[in-house]
């Protein structure tokens, strides 16, 4: 279907081409984009005259079509139990990729059972945030101002907690594309951490002049 599907857009693209008397792209393009026909054109203005269907290539693309290949090395196996054990590879390979990019967790130090098990459970929770990170990433205005997931915690990660003894503790500002990772994923901007909020505390000033500061005693010896 997808190909019949693909057939008959390249087809429609074709012909209105021609009837416009359009001048094509290069030669790399009309391969890419007219896979399944054969074009001419002037070869000075590059101008289409006519198309015809690739009988041959479609003909190889509808005998492999819907068919897939998985190669084992020394297992007695038949094609089910072939793709019973091997049909979520795919799917696994990309768990792994993202373990070791994202996650960086390309190698695990562990010294005992109990160390490895823990490593793996955090790593499992990782993995679930990373890819609702990228999801949202991919699926809202995010996609548009950053080029990856990656980029978006990056964005996120100058925002600090801050806590000093005997002070109120509070949250550093959320500022430019900050606002809008919040709003994103639906969260909202802690209170005192708008980029519109202004400070209630007020300073009161003394009247006058202020005192003159005194020069220290290493000074006053100098100039004397």
């Amino acid at each position: 279907m997808q190909l019949d599907i693909d057939i008959n857009g390249q087809e429609a693209a074709l012909a209105r081409l021609l009837e416009e008397e359009s001048v094509l792209d290069d030669d790399a393009s009309i391969k890419s984009n007219y896979s399944y026909f054969t074009v001419r054109y002037a070869p000075g203005t590059r101008v289409i005259l006519s198309y015809a269907k690739h009988d041959k290539k479609i003909g190889k693309a509808r005998r492999v079509s819907g068919f897939f290949a998985i190669l084992t090395h020394k297992l007695d196996l038949s094609a089910m139990e072939a793709f019973e054990t091997y049909h979520l590879r795919d799917e696994q390979e990309k768990y792994f990729q993202q373990m070791k990019d994202q996650l960086s967790a390309n190698r695990q130090r562990n010294w005992s059972e109990e160390g490895k098990t823990g490593r793996l459970f955090i790593l499992f929770v990782s993995m679930v945030i990373s890819s609702y990170v990228r999801h949202i990433w991919k699926s809202t205005e995010l996609h548009a101002h950053f080029t990856s997931s990656l980029e978006v915690l990056d964005e996120m990660r100058s925002i600090r907690y801050i806590e000093h003894k005997n002070k109120a503790r509070f949250i550093t500002p959320f500022v430019g594309d900050q606002v809008g990772i919040c709003q994103a994923f639906g969260f909202e901007v802690p209170e005192g951490c708008s980029p519109d909020y202004a400070s209630k505390r007020t300073f009161t000033h003394r009247s006058g002049r202020l005192h003159k500061k005194r020069p220290s005693s290493m000074m006053i010896e100098f100039i004397v």
